[in-house]
C-alpha cells in the first residue's frame, strides 16, 4: 500500500478502530492469532460494533483473518503504520507525509514528512522478515521463541535500537541526522539536504576532510558512546549537499564495544569506507594503523551479545523495546489506558487526528534493493 493510500486508509479510522487496533495489538503478547472473543472483551464494545470494525479493517488490509479452531485477527504492517502514525501525529510530532518513499531498502522504508510547524524530517518504518532474516536471528535474543511476538514486535526493537544509537551518537557530537521521536517501528530524525557517499563517489571536493570526519566519528563513537556501527560503508553516509558535512546513518545494528565480536566489526566498516576513498580519491590510510588509533587503551570486549546489551541498556530497558510503551504495565493497566484514550468524549467518531498528504515538493522515489534502509538522496 502506498502511503497516499495509507493516509486516505487512516483518515477514514474512527476512534472505534483505533481502539480495535490497539486491543489487538496488546492481545498479541498474549496471542499470534488474536480470538475475536477477546477483542470483544478487552474493548469493551458489543459484538456487532467490534464485528463491522474487524470487517472494515480487513477491507483496509490493516488486519488479518484467519478461521481455523476459532477465528481469530492479528495486525498487518499497514495496521502497525495507522497505529504509528496516529500516536505520532497526536503528540505533533509529523502532521504530513510525503506520498512516495525517498527510499526502500531491504528492512524499511522512508518517507519525508513535516511536522505541524512545517519543518522536514524524515520517517523510517523498519520492516523485518520482508527480505532479511539478519536482524531477527539477533533480536531473537530477547524475543525468543514466543509465537506471539511477531515482526511488528521485532521491527519494533529493531526501530528502538537505532534510536536509543542516534540519541547517544548525537549527544556525543557525532555527526547523524537528528533524532526527532520513535513509536512502534517508526523513526523520525530531521531532514538533511544530501546525497549518499556511493552517489557522489568522485564528486567530494575535500575528500581528505570527509574521511577525516568520518574516521573521527567512528573514533568517537567507540571511544566516548562505546558502541560500533556495525554496516558502516559508503551506502550509509550521507554527504550534506551544503558542506559536504557526511552523515552517518542506519544505526539498528549497533553493537557495544563489550561486546566479543565487536573489533572484529570495527575493522569490517573500516575497511570498507577506507576501501572506498582509496579507490574513489587514490587516499590510502592504512586499516591496521587507523584500527589501532581509535581501539589503543580500551580492553577489547569479550561479553556475548546478550549480556554486552544487558550491560549496557539494563534488562529493563531492553524489555521496553521489546514490548513496547506499556511494557511495565499488566494488561489489565494497557487496556484501562485504551479505554481512557478513546473515551474522553464518549463519542467513538470524534476529535481523531488527521493525517496530510505532503504535495507541496515532489520527491523522487528511490527504489534500490542495494540502497542504505536511512536518508537516501532527495
Amino acid at each position: 500500500m502506498s502511503v497516499k493510500s495509507l493516509v486516505a486508509a487512516y483518515n477514514e479510522l474512527t476512534k472505534l478502530d483505533l481502539r480495535i487496533l490497539r486491543v489487538i495489538e496488546v492481545a498479541h503478547r498474549k496471542y499470534e492469532w488474536v480470538p475475536i472473543e477477546v477483542i470483544v472483551k478487552w474493548s469493551n464494545r458489543s459484538w456487532e460494533l467490534v464485528s463491522k470494525s474487524l470487517k472494515k479493517l480487513n477491507a483496509l488490509g490493516m488486519v488479518i483473518r484467519w478461521k481455523g479452531n476459532y477465528t481469530g485477527y492479528r495486525l498487518t504492517y499497514t495496521g502497525y503504520d495507522a497505529l504509528a502514525l496516529h500516536t505520532l501525529a497526536k503528540r505533533g510530532v509529523i502532521e504530513r507525509l510525503s506520498p512516495t518513499p525517498l527510499g526502500v531498502g531491504k528492512e524499511s522504508d522512508v518517507y519525508v514528512a513535516e511536522d505541524p510547524a512545517g519543518n522536514k524530517l524524515v520517517v523510517k518504518f523498519h520492516r523485518l522478515g520482508r527480505t532479511s532474516f539478519r536482524q531477527t536471528r539477533r533480536f531473537r535474543i530477547w524475543v525468543g521463541d514466543r509465537r506471539h511476538i511477531t515482526w511488528l514486535y521485532e521491527s519494533r526493537l529493531s526501530a528502538h535500537m537505532e534510536y536509543k544509537a542516534l540519541v547517544m551518537t548525537y549527544n556525543a557530537e557525532v555527526h547523524v541526522p537528528r533524532p526527532v521521536s520513535v513509536n512502534r517501528h517508526a523513526v523520525v530524525t530531521y531532514y538533511i539536504e544530501s546525497l549518499r557517499l556511493i552517489e557522489v563517489k568522485r564528486g567530494l571536493s575535500n575528500p581528505d576532510d570527509v574521511l577525516g570526519t568520518i574516521l573521527d566519528d567512528v573514533a568517537t563513537t567507540y571511544r566516548e558512546v562505546g558502541i560500533v556501527h556495525g554496516d558502516l560503508s559508503e551506502y550509509n553516509v550521507l554527504i550534506s549537499l551544503e558542506d559536504e558535512t557526511p552523515y552517518i546513518i542506519d544505526w539498528p545494528q549497533w553493537v557495544p564495544r563489550t561486546y566479543r565480536n565487536a573489533i572484529d566489526l570495527l575493522r569490517r566498516d573500516l575497511e570498507n569506507i577506507l576501501k572506498f576513498f582509496e579507490k574513489e580519491y587514490d587516499i590510502h590510510v592504512d586499516l591496521d594503523i587507523a584500527l589501532k588509533c581509535i581501539t589503543e587503551g580500551i580492553e577489547a570486549g569479550e561479553l556475548e551479545l546478550e549480556e554486552a546489551f544487558e550491560k549496557m541498556l539494563g534488562t529493563k530497558e531492553l524489555r521496553e523495546y521489546v514490548l513496547g510503551e506499556e511494557s511495565e504495565e499488566s494488561i489489565e493497566k494497557a487496556l484501562d489506558n485504551i479505554e481512557k484514550e478513546f473515551s474522553e468524549t464518549g463519542k467513538e467518531e470524534q476529535e481523531k487526528v488527521k493525517m496530510k498528504v505532503l504535495e507541496k515538493e515532489k520527491q523522487e522515489t528511490e527504489k534500490s534493493s542495494d540502497s542504505s534502509d536511512d536518508n537516501p538522496a532527495p
